[in-house]
C-alpha cells in the first residue's frame, strides 16, 4: 500500500511500532534512573538517565528520516 508522495505505509507503520517499543523502554528506564538518582542519591544513574533520554530522541530521529528515504 502506497501513500502520498510514494511512502510505503505498511513499512512505516512497522517502524512507528518499533519507535513506540524503543521509547517506552527508554521512559521506563528514565523514570528509573530519575527516582534512583534523586532518591537514593546513586551518581551514576544520572549518566544511565541522560542516555536513555538521548536513545528516545534517536529511535524519533530514526522514524522521521525513514521517511524521507527512497525504498
Amino acid at each position: 500500500m502506497k501513500g502520498p508522495d510514494n511512502i510505503d505505509v505498511a513499512l512505516q507503520r512497522r517502524r512507528l511500532i518499533k519507535m513506540a517499543a524503543i521509547n517506552a523502554v527508554c521512559v521506563v528506564i528514565a523514570v528509573a534512573c530519575a527516582i534512583g538518582y534523586v532518591s537514593f542519591h546513586v551518581v551514576w544513574l544520572g549518566a544511565l538517565f541522560a542516555v536513555a533520554v538521548i536513545a528516545g530522541f534517536a529511535a524519533q530521529v530514526w522514524l522521521v528520516l525513514g521517511i524521507r528515504r527512497k525504498p
